[in-house]
């Protein structure tokens, strides 16, 4: 199933790197609208998973927990919004998808983007940080797929790097959206400004995990082995 998954991914994304490559190769027939285009991309491989994740079998109990996760995520970005690049939303989509697998952290990491910019404000962007926080709730399934405990440092690992690939997919909308020319230069200095901000993220998702990890992950997969009846991720 997580194949399945990140076919889609995997596809789009080649062939975007491709013709990216090619307009920076100064290939007039690539001379686009790079923030039109890559929108769409992003609205082809969002809806190329949500379909993929639709396919799964599911059940209330499923849905409840989705939504329970979803509005603490969402709780916790707006409560920390005031603190630059701090809040729990990449740890909580982690460990959804580390619990319950990808297709619940895709939708809870989804879902958190979409609901949480009703009250921190829409634009653009929401696109971008609905699938960058989608993927790493999916791929958090890979790492969490039928796992009885928590595996603490490699969790770490993957809260940290989580923190850097969400700055890369977010420094990519701005560099394709506000950036010009679209240059290898102005790539490196797009994500080169937003480092530090990058790595306060790290820190942050890290040091949630040292404090909620365990206590969240012992609940929650209590909830999974008596409600869903299983004792792996969904």
């Amino acid at each position: 199933m997580v194949r399945k998954h990140l076919i889609p991914v995997i596809l789009v994304g080649a062939l975007a790197a491709l013709a990216l490559w090619a307009s920076l190769a100064s290939w007039s027939i690539f001379e686009l609208n790079w923030g039109l285009v890559s929108t769409l991309v992003l609205l082809v491989i969002l809806a190329l998973l949500m379909w993929s994740t639709g396919r799964q079998p599911i059940n209330t109990m499923v849905i409840s927990v989705t939504a329970a996760l979803t509005a603490l995520a969402v709780l916790g970005r707006i409560l920390f919004a005031s603190l630059p690049s701090v809040q729990p939303v990449t740890f909580l989509v982690l460990l959804s998808g580390y619990v319950f697998g990808s297709g619940t952290g895709f939708i809870v990491g989804m879902l958190t983007g979409l609901i949480s910019n009703f009250f921190l404000g829409h634009g653009p962007w929401t696109l971008w940080q609905m699938l960058a926080w989608g993927i790493c709730g999916l791929l958090s399934g890979v790492l969490g797929k039928g796992k009885r405990q928590l595996a603490l440092m490699p969790f770490l690992i993957m809260s940290a790097l989580a923190a850097y690939f969400f700055g890369m997919f977010m420094n990519t909308w701005h560099w394709l959206n506000l950036v010009y020319p679209l240059t290898w230069t102005t790539w490196a200095a797009t994500w080169a400004s937003s480092f530090l901000f990058d790595t306060i993220h790290a820190a942050g998702n890290v040091i949630f995990a040292v404090i909620f990890a365990h206590p969240f992950f012992n609940y929650l997969v209590r909830y999974r082995n008596r409600f869903l009846g299983v004792d792996r991720g969904y």
